[in-house]
């Protein structure tokens, strides 16, 4: 029975310390917060501080932030794109985030080389990998050609699903396990910046001249650098992967009509337009990698090694 009581014990033991755990992570979150709020001055935000000020910017912040700057570019090439036609805004477009990549390792680096670390820290590098790693590669395979109701709906799922993921991440990092440097030992679920590999198989629909530009398919009609450079390996109009259709227009347009109720406040042209639009479904399969993306990134069970 010795053995029972003891084991009993260390149980008692370890939800108490980690309940005291909790506890204290409160209370050091509510202390970051009085100094955050207590700091007076017009540029508080960006002042050199101590590294016992754990409320304002640190070096490790400004290279969060130009993760931010390269994740808003990304935006802007993709815009320019659409506007424009040029793939080499494109390939800029999908650039960007990689160099997004290089400065989000950038900054966690710096955080433990100083041991400085906030909260504001913290919500930066969420908000800035929303934008890089969610945001800006949803964008840009928009531009590409995922532009379907389907295929923007997946997009959206994707989006929201890496602001779940970050929000879930921001809580809950205390409670992963942490090597002796502070640094989390695996991921819990799918993180956000996976999603460069998104962006490769875009980079890659470009070097095929697999895409779409702003009046349809792209076609090799003046030549570019590295811009279906590779199109003769792989022959073929639009998205990689193609295109899932499915035509239930006429018997949409027939259930309309089951009861005569519908014709009785609506023209045969207008269910007949409504029909049309609904009946026929077209979503790129490319979309379901997006969609089977997002529910990786927040499932709670997968667990992949940090590096």
């Amino acid at each position: 029975m010795a053995p029972v009581s003891s084991a009993s014990g260390l149980r008692q033991r370890t939800r108490s310390e980690r309940k005291e755990s909790r506890c204290d992570l409160r209370d050091d979150a509510e202390q970051q917060l009085k100094l955050f709020i207590e700091t007076n001055g017009h540029f508080s935000l960006v002042r050199c501080v101590p590294t016992t000020d754990l409320s304002n910017f640190h070096l490790a912040d400004a290279f969060t932030l130009m993760n931010g700057f390269c994740g808003a570019q990304s935006l802007y090439m993709s815009a320019r794109y659409l506007v424009s036609g040029n793939p080499l805004y494109m390939w800029w477009a999908l650039w960007f985030p990689l160099a997004g990549c290089l400065f989000d390792f950038l900054d966690g680096k710096i955080a433990r080389w100083r041991r400085s670390s906030s909260m504001l820290g913290q919500e930066l590098d969420s908000l800035a990998d929303l934008v890089s790693f969610g945001v800006a590669p949803s964008v840009a395979a928009f531009a590409m050609g995922l532009r379907h109701p389907l295929d923007t709906l997946c997009l959206t799922i994707f989006v929201c699903a890496g602001i779940a993921r970050l929000a879930r991440f921001n809580i809950t990092a205390a409670n992963i396990p942490q090597d002796s440097q502070g640094k989390a030992r695996y991921f819990e679920g799918m993180p956000i910046p996976s999603s460069l590999a998104l962006v490769g198989v875009l980079a890659l629909s470009l070097l095929l001249g697999r895409f779409e530009t702003s009046t349809g398919a792209w076609t090799p009609n003046a030549p570019l650098p590295y811009t279906g450079a590779w199109h003769s390996y792989l022959p073929g109009t639009g998205m990689l992967f193609g295109t899932f259709h499915v035509d239930v227009s006429d018997a949409l347009y027939q259930a309309c009509h089951i009861g005569g109720l519908l014709p009785r406040f609506f023209r045969a042209p207008t269910l007949a337009a409504f029909a049309e639009y609904g009946g026929r479904i077209t979503i790129h399969k490319f979309s379901f990698v997006w969609l089977a993306w997002s529910m990786a990134m927040l499932s709670k069970t997968l667990r992949i090694p940090k590096p």
